[in-house]
């Protein structure tokens, strides 16, 4: 009788215990931060849709303000892989005169545009190695393959390819009350301008690090930083170096059992100046002076 007492005992540990930290795990793939990655899938035959705005703005000179929206599907393919589709478009509103980028004698960027133009289609596939939670460390490896035909900073027609690939790193303390996130990304990228017969590329590597702690239930409160650079080809086949950037902000985030929300600002910390020979700066021809991205994802 004893025995069976302390059996029973064990197991109703044991059991309160995997409640206990099943209830402070959050969802399968919900995005703790806005722009740095989790390792987790979500489960086999789950569905899942995000709408994401990111907001753009301030140059070094002139008025100018971008966004871009993304409206996501991802469906689970196992337990381990899920896959997404994305419809891409781009609203631009800026009036830069002779330039709102770059030294005044070559500037970047001029003119003014007012557009909202349906840019393009994106492919994703995402397959976790280890659970954050069954493993320690959550690892996972991450491709999105898009196609483009308006730039993302000028509005200018044409067509592009981008490949981005990522090493995701997720790490619980805290029974999961602390995340720890981690993305190794590097992007291969070409534009080739309606008009024009040449093509463009570009290589950018970028690493983003940051943290989610959950305050509250289902509320978490958060940070995350990123730094990449970019080399380009412009046409002749010679590699140079381009710029390279900083950025950090907070974040918060929501989570329910069928939604979710992530809200997250953005400053550029640092950058080579392209305007003063690419010394430290800010870099604010690619890039904007800040970023805020909203994300609202739903599950069912």
């Amino acid at each position: 009788m004893m025995k069976n007492k302390l059996t029973a005992g064990l197991v109703s540990a044991a059991l309160c215990a995997t409640l206990g930290f099943a209830s402070t795990a959050v969802q399968a793939d919900e995005n703790l931060l806005g722009y740095t990655a989790g390792a987790e899938t979500l489960p086999q035959g789950a569905k899942e849709a995000y709408l994401w705005i990111t907001h753009h703005g301030d140059k070094r000179r002139g008025d100018y303000q971008a966004q871009s929206v993304r409206a996501e599907y991802e469906y689970g393919l196992t337990n381990r892989t899920s896959i997404a589709a994305y419809l891409n478009a781009y609203r631009l509103d800026y009036d830069c005169g002779v330039g709102c980028a770059g030294p005044l004698s070559d500037p970047e960027i001029s003119g003014s545009q007012q557009s909202f133009d349906l840019s393009g289609v994106s492919a994703e596939i995402k397959h976790m190695l280890l659970s954050p939670y069954a493993d320690g460390l959550g690892v996972a490896l991450y491709g999105e393959l898009t196609y483009d035909t308006v730039d993302s900073l000028t509005g200018e027609k044409g067509q592009g390819w981008e490949l981005e690939t990522k090493l995701i790193l997720q790490k619980p303390y805290l029974d999961g009350q602390l995340q720890w996130l981690t993305n190794l990304e590097l992007e291969v990228e070409s534009w080739k301008a309606d008009g024009q017969k040449s093509t463009e590329m570009a290589i950018a590597p970028r690493l983003r690090s940051g943290v989610s702690y959950r305050f509250a239930p289902k509320w978490y409160i958060g940070a995350e930083g990123w730094v990449d650079q970019e080399m380009l080809d412009p046409t002749d086949g010679t590699w140079t170096f381009d710029h390279w950037d900083a950025f950090a902000g907070p974040s918060i985030h929501y989570g329910s059992k069928d939604w979710w929300f992530t809200l997250t600002y953005a400053q550029q910390i640092v950058g080579t100046d392209e305007s003063d020979d690419n010394r430290n700066g800010l870099h604010l021809a690619d890039h904007e002076s800040y970023e805020t991205r909203l994300k609202i994802g739903y599950n069912f």
